[in-house]
Parts: C-alpha cells; structure tokens; sequence
C-alpha cells in the first residue's frame, strides 16, 4: 500500500494560542468506509525550543489524542449527569486508528519560548474537518465525525 496521492484528501489548518503559531496539514483515504489518518505535517513556532524531544512528544500527543476526539469522541448527559462516566463507556482512538505518520517541524528563531502544550491540538480536528470535506463533499462540525459520514459518503 504505497502513498497514492489520487486517493488523499488533504485539509490544512492553522491556530494561535499561548504565543505559539501551530499549522497543520493532515492527509486522509477513506478505506473500507473508514477515513485512515496517512500523515499529519506540524509547524510550530513557539520561540526557542529548549527541549526538542519532549516538544515533538507533546506535539504528536496531541494530535492523536486530537484526531480520536475528532472522529469518535462524545460526551452525553441524561438529567445533568456525564452517560460516559468511565473509559469502559467513552471511545478512545485504538492504536490502529491513530495517524500513520506525524511529520514536526520548529521554526528556528531566537524568540523567547511561548507556550507548547496546547496549540497543536485544536488545528487537528480543523485539518480532520476540511480533509473529510475533501473526501466526502459534506462539511462536518460537530464530533464525533465519523457518526456523520453516512454510508453513501463512505465511497471514496
């Protein structure tokens, strides 16, 4: 299963928050029904980055923990109560299901360090948003996505 381009769909995506800038670019299939998250292309500009490693992780962190909000999380109330009140309840992404590949990249200046730990969450679920756009003509914005992607979408 090589990288078919003929079968991407691509949504772009971009997020201010903390002092950091975070864009995204997140290519999907749909196989068997299903969107399949190919790769998701982070750029962080967040000043000087002081820990690479730890920013990468929380960068890759949250976009998987982004895309299983997206697609399958859902949280419902009877009479003011969460119905999800345990894991055994709520939808999580499965390991199979997270992206296949996460590309980071830093901008490289002499800025002061901004905030890391949230920005590169939220443009995951906009780039999710405009890639199943891409691939379905119908524009989703409430989650969990993939209770919107009716049968004759899934065709792609």
């Amino acid at each position: 299963m090589g990288y078919n381009p003929a079968n991407i769909h691509r949504g772009i995506s971009a997020y201010f928050c903390h002092n950091s800038y975070v864009a995204q670019v997140l290519d999907l299939t749909i196989e068997k029904g299903k969107p399949v998250v190919k790769r998701v292309c982070c750029a962080v500009d967040c000043g000087i980055v002081i820990n690479p490693d730890a920013a990468i992780n929380l960068t890759e962190g949250a976009i998987v923990d982004a895309v299983g909000n997206a697609l399958y999380g859902e949280l419902t109330f009877a009479n003011g109560v969460p119905d999800k009140d345990n894991f055994n309840k709520y939808r999580m992404i499965r390991h199979s299901e997270a992206p296949k590949a996460i590309d980071v990249h830093f901008v490289k200046n002499d800025i002061d360090p901004t905030g890391m730990g949230e920005p590169a969450f939220p443009p995951a679920f906009g780039a999710l948003a405009n890639a199943l756009y891409k691939a379905t003509g119908k524009r989703l914005y409430n989650q969990p996505f993939i209770s919107q992607i009716s049968e004759d979408q899934k065709g792609s």
